[in-house]
Formats: structure tokens, C-alpha cells, sequence
């Protein structure tokens, strides 16, 4: 245990070395120099058998001690008035009262200043911080004034109650000031703490000042749209970030989008750019630290499909594809449904109205029909016939997508006028009279029937 407060026992006197041997034994000091009124904490070892032990200041001013074999400990307070210079604290351990051999082993203790014997400065010691609170990451301004009585010139910052060193051999002004920057480490735990400056080997010397550590804020980041198109940009802003600069990060990889610097208010604002090549569909920023990765936070985002130009609106799905040339023009409404091999020489002529199907024109439905310039009666025929079974078999919608109607100049395919023989009865005779072409010609039905979709 040590002694914090000096007890007085006044005189020791011991026996002299010629009729007694001492046991040397070794004795430390803490501090070993300072001003008088300085405590000063006596350790020791080698006190192999030790019953009582007692500290002194050149040989005097006697303080108890604590035995504990084979060390010693204790405190002294250097006297006041002492001189300044070379000085002795001894630590003295008596082993056997009938032979007077004892334990015995000192230390050289240097007291500093005038000898005056006080150890107040002219002006108060004082430590101040700047700010008095904070959390991890923020730099505590550490100031103090009033240690122009440290013989050292330096100063030693720790924080109390089994705290960490902070900094040693800090310089002292002329003045009596020095300063000195401390960040809140990142495993320091939300509490109040106790810094404390004193002089370097002057422990007597010393200033205080509380910190108190708060609870650290999550990071927090917000974006000012949830959505966008690809290759546009968000504004991004952010909170609570510890650090002196974010990277803006897509979806985990890497290189950033962007860097934005922190205030000292832990918050940034910057704008994010969409990249250009990103999908339609949902995606994360994240906004990390460059020194800290372990701060960061995420917000989600979704890119927008692109909507009205070549890819959905345009060429693929509302241009050639879809609206042109494949279904809407030469394939399914001209040449090839419309024309030539559906309404034309395969299923309306040759093939299936012509000669393979006879001249009820077969078994399939006629969509198309080419006659002579003199055969308006057949052409009206043929309509009403396509009509007719576009009634019973295909709805309105459909006969305009599939369905083509239109006049070419040919010659009739047979003959208009039945041969009669002698003694036959009279004959019947058709007329066709020509009309000129009237262009193209939609069908389509009344609705009375159901159409086929």
C-alpha cells in the first residue's frame, strides 16, 4: 500500500555501518527530481527478510513503508525549504535487532527551483479542451498554460484511472504553454474521461481537464431520387461520416463513381453519376470512408428503362420488326400472305383456284383473285364469296391483317359465251362490262357475327 500523505516520526537513528553490515538491496524513485513538496514513490528489491521499513530524505524525515518480501514500497514528501541540487532518499530494513545487520539501499532524488520551498507556480496550472466532448474520429485541441515551473520543459499527457499515454516530452513554451492534437481513437468506449498534463519527472505538477466521449451517430446516406435513367445523376448527401472523405461506390465495385470531401460536421453533399452501362433494374450506393471502411451506409436505387427509341419504341418493336416490313409489310401483308403466295398463284390461283381445285376454286378459303380488265362480275363474285366465308370463319380484324384485295390487267382465263348446237335450246350469255381499277379495297364485316381474334 502506499502512503499518499507524509507522517511525520520524527528522528531515526541508526546503527552505524563500522558496527553493523548492511545487505544492499535496490531503491527506485518516481520522480526522481522536482521542486520541494514534490511526493515522491519509493520502490525497492532485494529486501530478502524484512520485519518494518522506513523511508528518509537525507537521512531524515522518517515515513513508514510496506513490506512485502522480498520488495518494499512507500512514500515521501521532500521537505520544505530544501535546497535545490543533489539529494538522497534511503529505504532502511532492519533483519535481526541482536546482530544489527539490516537492509539498506538508496536513490538520488534531484530537487528543482529556488529552494524556496513552495511548489506553486506564479500562475495556476490549467488544461483545457477544445471541445470538452466529442465522438470517434473527432480531434480534441489540447491546450495548456502555467508550466514554465517544469525544470524538464516538457510535459507528459495520459489519461487517468488506467488510461492510455496520450504523448510525452511535449514542449513548454517560455511562456508556460504548450498544445497538443488528440483523436478520439475508434475503440474508446462512451464515457467521461480525465486527462491529465504534468510536468515531465514532476508528477506534483500537474492539470486536469474532463472529456467526454459520446455515442457515436450512425453514418447515414440519402439520395435525392429513387430512380433514374442510365447515365444520368443523383445528388447524394450524407451524415454522421467520421472521416475526411467518401468514396461514392455502384453496386460493391470498384473504381468509386465519385470522392466527396467531409465537413467537420461528419456530412457531405456531392452529385452521383448513373453509369452508363448499368441494367434497368434495382442497385445500390454506398458511401465508405477512404481511412475508415468500416463506416459506410447504403441506399438503394433503380435504373429506369429506356422507353420510346430504337430499342422498344422505334426499329425492333414499333419500327421494322414488329410495325414495318416483317408483319406489317411485304411478308405477312404483301408478297407473301397477301401476294403472291397465299393470294395469289398458290392458294387464290393456279394451285388451289385454278387448276389443281377446279373452278369452285378448291377446298380452301380465296384471299385474293386476279382478273381480266373485263371481269368486274367475277371480281364482285369473288368479294362477296370472301365475304361470305370471311363471315362464317374470320373475324373483320383479321381479314385486314391477312387479306388483300387488287385488279391486274390480264386476259379473261375462259370463255364467256356457252357454244350452242343445232336444235339446242337458246343459251345463256353473261356480259361483263369493265370498270376502271378503284384502288385498294378493305373488307370487313357488320359484327353481327363473332370475330375471331
Amino acid at each position: 500500500m502506499l502512503l499518499s500523505a507524509a507522517i511525520s516520526v520524527g528522528p531515526v537513528a541508526f546503527t552505524s555501518p563500522a558496527e553493523a553490515a548492511p545487505l544492499n538491496a535496490g531503491v527506485h524513485l518516481t520522480p526522481d527530481s522536482g521542486p520541494a513538496g514534490t511526493d515522491v514513490t519509493v520502490g525497492g528489491q532485494g529486501f530478502e527478510a524484512c520485519g518494518e521499513v522506513t523511508i528518509t530524505f537525507d537521512g531524515g524525515h522518517a515515513e513508514p513503508g510496506t513490506v512485502n518480501v522480498p520488495e518494499i514500497s512507500g512514500s515521501i514528501t521532500v521537505p520544505e525549504g530544501t535546497p535545490a541540487g543533489q539529494h538522497s532518499i534511503e529505504a532502511t530494513c532492519d533483519e535481526d535487532p541482536d546482530t544489527g545487520d539490516y537492509y539498506y539501499g538508496s536513490a538520488s532524488f534531484t530537487v528543482t527551483g529556488d529552494g524556496g520551498g513552495s511548489n506553486t507556480p506564479d500562475e495556476p496550472l490549467t488544461l483545457a479542451l477544445t471541445p470538452d466532448h466529442g465522438s470517434i474520429g473527432d480531434p480534441i485541441d489540447v491546450r495548456g498554460a502555467g508550466f514554465d515551473v517544469c525544470a524538464a520543459g516538457t510535459v507528459y499527457l495520459h489519461v487517468l484511472d488506467g488510461g492510455p499515454e496520450i504523448a510525452s516530452d511535449i514542449p513548454v513554451t517560455e511562456t508556460g504553454a504548450f498544445s497538443y492534437t488528440e483523436v478520439i481513437p475508434a475503440d474508446t468506449a462512451a464515457k467521461t474521461y480525465t486527462f491529465r498534463a504534468e510536468c515531465t519527472n514532476e508528477a506534483s505538477l500537474y492539470a486536469d481537464a474532463d472529456l467526454v466521449v459520446e455515442a457515436q451517430a450512425d453514418p447515414q446516406l440519402t439520395l435525392a431520387e429513387e430512380e433514374g435513367a442510365k447515365g444520368s445523376t443523383v445528388r447524394a448527401e450524407g451524415t454522421g461520416f467520421r472521416c475526411s472523405n467518401v468514396d461514392l461506390v455502384w453496386d460493391g465495385a470498384e473504381p468509386p463513381l465519385t470522392t466527396a470531401a467531409v465537413t467537420e460536421q461528419a456530412t457531405f453533399s456531392t452529385e452521383v453519376p448513373v453509369p452508363g452501362d448499368a441494367q434497368p433494374g434495382p442497385h445500390t450506393v454506398r458511401a465508405v470512408c477512404v481511412d475508415y471502411p468500416e463506416q459506410y451506409a447504403d441506399a438503394p436505387f433503380t435504373v429506369t428503362p429506356t422507353g420510346g427509341g430504337t430499342d422498344n419504341g422505334g426499329t425492333d418493336n414499333g419500327g421494322t420488326d414488329n410495325g414495318g416490313t416483317d408483319n406489317g409489310g411485304t411478308d405477312n401483308g404483301g408478297t407473301d400472305n397477301g401476294g403472291t403466295d397465299n393470294g395469289g398463284t398458290d392458294n387464290g390461283g393456279t394451285d388451289s383456284g385454278g387448276g389443281s381445285g377446279g373452278s369452285g376454286g378448291g377446298s380452301a378459303t380465296p384471299v385474293g383473285l386476279v382478273v381480266g380488265g373485263s371481269s368486274g362480275a367475277a371480281l364482285a363474285l369473288a368479294a362477296a364469296a370472301l365475304v361470305y366465308f370471311g363471315r362464317l370463319h374470320r373475324g373483320p380484324r383479321w381479314v385486314h391483317k391477312h387479306v388483300r384485295a387488287a385488279l391486274r390487267p390480264a386476259t379473261g382465263a375462259t370463255a364467256l359465251t356457252e357454244t350452242r348446237q343445232p336444235g339446242d335450246p337458246p343459251t345463256h350469255t353473261t356480259r361483263l362490262d369493265p370498270h376502271t381499277d378503284p384502288g385498294r379495297q378493305r373488307l370487313e364485316g357488320d359484327g353481327s357475327e363473332e370475330e375471331e381474334r
